[in-house]
């Protein structure tokens, strides 16, 4: 890895998320300082982890085994002749900076280049998050059969999170969301005891993480009979979706314009207005990164992205219907990750 790339017209450039380090090192470790100088790129964690690291930390970096006061000393020694600094404006604490600073220096935020590094994935990225969105297709199909009157959300969330951790996710990519009728028409709900029963819709909203990666998916299903709204409703949604994968496979790079077509789909249909988030995100070693896919966004979709593709409708009080895909870009063709059924939605 390039990491005097990092450097731009820096002299030095001080790495503190946990993202951001795990991207940099390989190592899953929060507690640890990346500095990059011009001609060293240094890993600054402390005794705990002086095993871990021997093996895990990637070559090119610099080990030390520092105290909290070592690593002050040792960063404020490297920003002696420098006049420039990098840091992540988003993640460095008032506190760190006041502690390395011991005179003024002209910083700048090297955050969004760290974004655009990320944004572009490695092969070896995409086969992670591509075995990660293998597991939750697995349990989806493990937890759909126990979709039945009486089941809870919180026992389908965590029927879900044991799916996914036995066949090889190290954790959930994110709180799962697993609502029932009404509480669905919200897009985040918070699961709950609420009880299945017939005519509720069921959404499901979770993704595993693998070797530090992402995944993401949602589906909605109806128990029951569905009333003839609902199923205008996820038809709606479905083609929503459909003509932004469309439109991306067919060539089309602007994740303005994949919003704007799902949008139009939804709002010249009977639930204009009530598609209320963004089209979709990027995914990686967070689950929401770049690119975005909204209304306002400027950026362009070009291969190694891997984003979500997840418009829908929310009724307040009635129902809600999200269907979400995992996509990545190679070769100049779009490949929908996930294979999980999205005609088929009656339980």
């Amino acid at each position: 890895m390039n990491y005097r790339s990092l450097l731009l017209d820096t002299d030095v450039a001080i790495i503190t998320s946990p993202a951001a380090l795990y991207y940099l090192s390989g190592f899953d470790q929060a507690d640890a300082t990346i500095v990059i100088t011009k001609d060293k790129a240094y890993y600054l964690t402390n005794a705990l982890y002086e095993i871990a690291v021997k093996t895990a930390v990637r070559p090119e970096l610099t080990v030390k085994i520092v105290t909290l006061k070592e690593k002050y000393d040792f960063i404020t020694s490297l920003l002696s002749d420098a006049h420039k600094v990098g840091v992540e404006y988003g993640d460095m604490t008032l506190a760190l900076y006041h502690r390395i600073f011991c005179e003024e220096k002209e910083t700048v935020d090297v955050s969004p280049l760290i974004a655009l590094m990320r944004e572009i994935k490695s092969p070896d990225e995409i086969a992670i998050i591509k075995r990660a969105e293998s597991i939750v297709d697995t349990a989806f199909s493990e937890v759909r059969p126990l979709l039945k009157e009486g089941v809870t959300e919180l026992e389908i969330k965590e029927e879900l999170r044991r799916s996914m951790v036995r066949h090889g996710a190290t954790d959930t990519s994110f709180d799962t969301i697993v609502a029932f009728g009404e509480n669905a028409a919200m897009p985040h709900a918070v699961s709950a005891d609420r009880a299945l029963k017939k005519g509720d819709c069921i959404l499901m909203d979770f993704g595993a993480k693998v070797d530090g990666y992402m995944s993401d998916f949602t589906r909605t299903l109806f128990l029951g009979e569905p009333t003839a709204k609902f199923r205008e409703a996820y038809d709606v949604v479905l083609q929503a979706q459909l003509a932004a994968i469309r439109y991306i496979d067919e060539g089309g790079r602007s994740a303005r314009e994949a919003d704007r077509i799902a949008r139009e789909v939804i709002d010249e249909s009977a639930f204009r207005g009530f598609f209320t988030h963004t089209l979709g995100h990027g995914v990686g070693i967070e689950i929401h990164e770049a690119p975005a896919l909204s209304k306002l966004s400027r950026d362009v979709l070009s291969d190694g992205m891997v984003f979500t593709i997840e418009p829908g409708v929310y009724l307040e009080g009635e129902f809600g219907v999200r269907i979400e895909s995992l996509c990545v870009l190679e070769n100049g063709k779009l490949t929908v990750i996930d294979r999980s059924d999205k005609e088929n939605y009656t339980v």
